[in-house]
């Protein structure tokens, strides 16, 4: 049986460093770089007003697993070049993999702990005409040029695209660029068993399977595990 804790339980309990302040107009990474001049224009960078959001809930940094952290390369012995984990690979190192629980419209899904800045309310946004319909806009999140992006459109059959002030806003870090995924309601947290994911599941994963990383058993039901790395290659590839 998993362990079971709310998010506030669980993270009242952590050490929190407070999301960085960075500089107003920021210097981009290579995925970044490519979002921008796909579907904002380097010109419309300084004028994004940097936001700063109260936090709902603020994610610990996690040294054992996490985009952000400077434990997630490895050297080659041959070249000594540093190379990215991926996502699934350090998880997969863990005994146990913490994981948030959110509802899109009636369905949960499951997003794991290191991957996770931050929780927010609703906030305003500039939206962008070319881009696809499951990005709602984008933010200048603290200097961070944030991407926020409907999950109903993406992770289910539902295509009203609603983001109103009841919604929230999970922000993560992936090695590529920050996202704020827009959820309908913060859910829970569980401490999950490796024997209780299955990080190959593509053929019970239907439609979603290429934004989902694996599927979680929790009380004899199966939840799909987000996979932000997996949705940074969606963005820019489309």
């Amino acid at each position: 049986m998993p362990m079971v804790k709310t998010p506030e339980e669980y993270f009242s309990n952590q050490c929190f460093a407070p999301p960085v302040q960075r500089e107003a107009t920021p210097s981009l990474s290579a995925a970044e770089r490519a979002f921008v001049q796909k579907y904002l224009g380097d010109d419309a960078i300084a004028n994004l007003p940097v936001q700063a959001p109260h936090v709902v809930i603020a994610a610990p940094p996690s040294p054992s697993a996490g985009p952000a952290s400077a434990e997630n390369t490895f050297e080659h012995t041959e070249s000594k070049e540093k190379t990215t984990i991926p996502l699934k690979a350090q998880l997969l190192s863990l005994p146990a993999v913490q994981m948030v629980s959110f509802y899109v419209r009636e369905q949960i899904f499951l997003l794991p702990v290191p991957v996770i800045i931050e929780v927010l309310r609703h906030m305003p946004l500039t939206r962008l005409p070319m881009a696809p319909s499951f990005v709602a806009g984008v933010v200048n999140l603290r200097g961070r040029v944030t991407p926020l992006l409907h999950l109903d459109a993406l992770l289910t059959l539902d295509q009203q695209h609603r983001y109103t002030p009841q919604s929230f806003i999970v922000v993560c870090g992936s090695e590529q660029m920050q996202l704020g995924l827009i959820v309908d309601k913060i859910h829970t947290m569980y401490l999950l068993d490796q024997s209780k994911i299955n990080w190959n599941a593509e053929a019970q994963l239907g439609a979603s399977a290429d934004l989902l990383c694996g599927l979680a058993e929790i009380d004899d039901h199966l939840h799909g595990i987000v996979d932000p790395e997996m949705i940074v290659e969606k963005l820019l590839e489309i």
